[in-house]
């Protein structure tokens, strides 16, 4: 199953084995912040609990959740890492900083040496799952840099897995990115944003070049940070001849906090396909939003993390904002002892689109434009109409030489049934050509929300 004596211990490991181990780090960790960090220790009060009050993995769940907000407040009145620093000031040895997307605001995180070294290895540890091993040549296609985890976590972790790291910079584009690979020759990984190796793929193609037949020794293709919808997987593991992977990981988790195994995303066997926590590291629960009970087998729910062993700026029980479907241990059949969360299906609550009236996630209409191998990129737009009415244009490129004609049209009429029956919402759809559209270098925000904007101009109206 694994020749590495690291994983080797947790993969033998019951799923008793490993809740014991479990319990017991996470009481270590909660005696440790309640003693040094005032944050918790008033997370703990509310909670009416005193670390000796651990005693079992329901009693941890009585601990009241954090969120971003709450960091954010925390670090507003004592700035820079808030009171949730659980080490004196001089053991940060690396700052880390949120990317922000959500548009809340920045979260610092102190990183101790300790916490370092646990990042390298939560980068390189899922990737040794993918089948990186040393002496390949691996692209990364993730900016690297900046303040980050996963700026700075993925160049540490190649380093630990002894693979010849091709950290490809930002500021190069697409073409030339592609050029580099060539001149190499030899390409054995590649980690990126899922909806950059789309990108990554059409730009072959555009060349008249089959990814499979231009890098043959590919062993593993790896993505994160986007959900996709399963044909696309599919149609990706064709184009390159090579296992697609996923993990799910963020600053909070201090790298991954879970990823597929070596039977990859693609299953043969019908069975859903599934990213394994870490759990050893990280403890993971899946709850309701609403009700703050953990969800059952194959339920969504928020994803709430602890970290077990983070010494810096740990986190415990903090509610991600993330939605993911819930996946009990032993379903994957690879033997692990580890729960799951379904690959390609994790998603952000505030992604959500509110539009006349119904709940409409990017998903629901990426799972309908991709499912077709003739749809190349699209993006939507929600705007106000002179009238005052929603609308909703979604414009989209179709492959070179796949559609044309009465068969375009045809594709049109398809694709707006489609996506009206999963969403329930009427969408036009606009044939583009592909430079109309925007190109995504890292992860994709495929639509634009303009309502605002248009109610303001009917009110001056």
């Amino acid at each position: 199953m694994t020749a590495s004596p690291t994983l080797e211990r947790f993969v033998r490991m019951s799923r008793a084995e490993l809740e014991t181990l479990q319990l017991e780090r996470l009481r270590r960790q909660v005696a440790r912040v309640h003693a040094s960090s005032a944050f918790y220790r008033a997370k703990l009060d509310a909670g009416g609990l005193q670390p000796a009050d651990i005693r079992s993995l329901a009693d941890f769940a009585r601990i009241p959740t954090s969120n971003k907000a709450d960091f954010l407040r925390d670090q507003a009145v004592h700035p820079p890492y808030g009171t949730r620093l659980s080490v004196p000031r001089e053991s940060v040895a690396l700052v880390n900083m949120t990317g922000g997307t959500s548009g809340q605001g920045q979260e610092l995180y102190g990183r101790t040496q300790h916490d370092i070294a646990l990042q390298g290895f939560l980068h390189y540890l899922p990737w040794y799952q993918a089948g990186l091993r040393p002496g390949h040549t691996a692209f990364n296609f993730v900016p690297s840099g900046g303040l980050t985890t996963g700026g700075w976590g993925p160049p540490e972790g190649f380093r630990i897995a002894g693979a010849a790291a091709v950290n490809a910079p930002a500021t190069l584009g697409t073409d030339a990115k592609i050029d580099l690979m060539l001149r190499f020759g030899r390409v054995d990984f590649i980690y990126t944003a899922t909806n950059y190796l789309h990108t990554l793929t059409e730009a072959l193609r555009r060349r008249g070049r089959v990814p499979r037949e231009a890098f043959p020794s590919m062993q593993g293709l790896f993505v994160a940070g986007e959900g996709y919808p399963r044909a696309w997987a599919e149609s990706i593991r064709r184009a390159w001849g090579a296992p697609l992977h996923e993990g799910y990981g963020s600053t909070q988790g201090a790298g991954f906090i879970a990823s597929t195994c070596e039977r990859g995303v693609v299953r043969d066997d019908g069975r859903a396909p599934c990213m394994h926590f870490f759990e050893w590291e990280n403890y993971v629960e899946v709850i309701d939003p609403q009700t703050g009970r953990a969800v059952a087998e194959g339920e969504e729910g928020e994803i709430v993390l602890t970290n077990l062993s983070v010494l810096g700026s740990p986190v415990i029980r903090f509610a991600t904002g993330d939605k993911a479907r819930f996946l009990a241990a032993g379903g994957c059949g690879c033997g692990r002892a580890w729960n799951c969360i379904e690959a390609g299906t994790v998603a952000r609550y505030d992604d959500m689109m509110k539009i006349r009236g119904n709940n409409v996630w990017p998903a629901a209409v990426d799972a309908v434009m991709f499912s077709r191998a003739e749809v190349a990129e699209y993006a939507g737009r929600l705007f106000v109409d002179a009238a005052g009415r929603t609308e909703v244009e979604v414009r989209f490129a179709v492959k070179p030489g796949t559609a044309a004609g009465e068969a375009l049209q045809a594709l049109v009429t398809t694709l707006t049934d489609e996506i009206r029956a999963r969403t329930n919402v009427a969408m036009a759809l606009r044939v583009v050509d592909q430079k109309e559209l925007p190109v995504f270098e890292y992860k994709a925000r495929r639509w634009t929300d303009e309502r605002k904007a248009g109610y303001a101009e009917a009110n001056r109206r």
